[in-house]
């Protein structure tokens, strides 16, 4: 239906599956209060459990990595760990590593550390400014010569030590990456101190991809020695996929079912899971495209079939733009329309779309695992050889008029 020259669709509801809405929708547990749940629980998920028995029990300290794949559920973790943490009078310094500065990532530790500003804390922070931590603090911060880790450590020690449970968590460390190899060894020397002489009731905690993890146990192995437990994400398996499914689903369900995975039938949920290599996110994905689309053409039940036709190869460059998840479509775009599909840099990329390199980067290589970008030897992003044809198409008609 056009209108003005618009395309009008007709409004989208998901009442003929007795569902309010799409449950897939929400991809990162940040945005969920209940995320407890719809969580699906794996053996990681027990073990976490009984070390943070053990700090909040015996007073132990504890240091260990998270490692896997962008989508696998490390923040969660991680969340878990200061949800806990907290509940029991603690405190918990979460931070999402969004830098290669080390004396950034230093400072943003210990600025979560400050308190809400109130005259009692503008006191008590003069206080620590005569008494000389502050100063300290900041001298050590304002050039990477000045750093001195094994103080650093012991300010960090110091600071921590005030409250009867604390956790160090670190998100994303893999951001920190291109940072040179010395900044990277006074930054994990300053956490190896840390380590050494942690708080009663203490856990350190960071999360961080593969790829980086294998880097920097090479650079610094004598850090990577002190954990007491390292965690390697798994995929999921086709029965945590169905778990995952039923318990999305019953969030939002407004009408009785017998099956708890209605509308979708089991081989769609397995080819969905063969599809997303077992990985959660990419799995959400898969099922809130699939759903969305299905919703529309009142396909019931959605069975593996459907779900093979609405996730067959784009017809036009509109409808795999279409395709595109909202976050990532600018970064996509810019290299339909800007680089003519590339080959093309994260680096110049960012420039168009006037947007960290860093997170261009990590969106572009999600793109990739996605399918809806190929990556080439040199490092560039490009899109794929079906994507190309409709771009030659568009030209040859331009061409001829």
């Amino acid at each position: 239906m056009e209108a003005g020259g618009l395309k009008l669709y007709p409004y989208q509801s998901y009442e003929v599956y007795g569902l309010s809405r799409n449950p897939f929708e929400q991809l990162a547990s940040e945005g969920i209060s209940d995320v407890e749940s719809i969580h699906v629980y794996q053996e990681i998920d027990m073990r976490l459990q009984m070390i943070i028995s053990e700090v909040i029990g015996n007073k132990s300290s504890i240091a260990m990595s998270i490692v896997g794949p962008l989508g696998m559920g490390k923040t969660q973790r991680l969340k878990t760990i200061a949800k806990a943490i907290e509940e029991n009078r603690g405190k918990a310094i979460y931070v999402k590593v969004d830098t290669n500065d080390i004396l950034k990532l230093t400072r943003d530790i210990f600025y979560a550390l400050k308190p809400p500003k109130s005259r009692t804390n503008i006191f008590l922070e003069n206080l620590s400014r005569k008494l000389g931590f502050i100063d300290r603090l900041e001298k050590m911060l304002s050039s990477r010569d000045e750093y001195k880790s094994r103080d650093i450590a012991e300010l960090l020690t110091e600071q921590m030590g005030r409250y009867p449970y604390c956790a160090l968590l670190l998100d994303e460390l893999e951001n920190m990456g291109s940072a040179s190899e010395r900044e990277k060894i006074q930054f994990f020397e300053m956490l190896r101190h840390f380590i050494s002489n942690m708080p009663k009731g203490c856990i350190v905690a960071f999360a961080c991809v593969p790829e980086a993890y294998d880097e920097y146990t090479k650079i610094f192995p004598a850090f990577f020695m002190r954990l007491h437990y390292e965690f390697k994400l798994r995929p999921m398996s086709i029965d945590e996929a169905y778990e995952l499914v039923k318990k999305r689903l019953n969030r939002v369900r407004i009408r009785d079912t017998d099956d708890p995975i209605y509308p979708f039938t089991e081989e769609a949920i397995k080819l969905i899971h063969q599809l997303g290599k077992g990985n959660p996110r990419q799995i959400l994905r898969l099922l809130h495209y699939v759903l969305s689309e299905a919703a529309k053409h009142k396909f019931d039940p959605i069975d593996d079939y459907v779900v093979t036709t609405i996730l067959e190869e784009p017809k036009s460059l509109e409808e795999y733009l279409t395709r595109i998840p909202k976050e990532y479509k600018d970064l996509v775009e810019a290299i339909v329309y800007e680089f003519n599909g590339g080959p093309v840099s994260y680096i110049q990329i960012a420039k168009v779309v006037k947007r960290p390199g860093i997170q261009v980067y990590d969106q572009l290589n999600e793109l990739i695992r996605l399918g809806f970008l190929v990556g080439d030897p040199k490092g560039n992003y490009k899109v794929p050889e079906y994507v190309r044809k409709f771009l030659e198409e568009g030209q040859a008609e331009n061409e001829e008029e």
